[in-house]
């Protein structure tokens, strides 16, 4: 006897009686051959150069950034009692 059963691949229920129908290939049958086997997708992307970076308008270096952490630090400490 065979049973013709459409799937909701889209769905994660669908996905696993999928995945568990693939256990019985020499009895259950796909008429899609996307399902038999994992596909995987490539996409193409552009490959980044230190030209391409243009930092946002509120950057602030590492250096400076370091300087005022470090002020900041010490203010908050000095507020607590916690720095000497």
């Amino acid at each position: 006897m065979k049973v013709i059963v459409q799937i909701d691949a889209t769905t994660p229920e669908g996905k696993e009686i999928i995945d568990y129908l693939k256990q019985f290939p020499e009895v259950v049958a796909f008429e899609d051959n996307l399902l038999h086997e994992p596909q995987e997708e490539y996409t193409t992307v552009k490959a980044s150069t230190a030209n391409d970076f243009a930092p946002p308008a509120n950057y602030i270096p590492i250096e400076e950034f370091r300087v005022e952490a470090k002020k900041r630090a010490i203010a908050f400490l000095e507020r607590n009692g916690i720095h000497s």
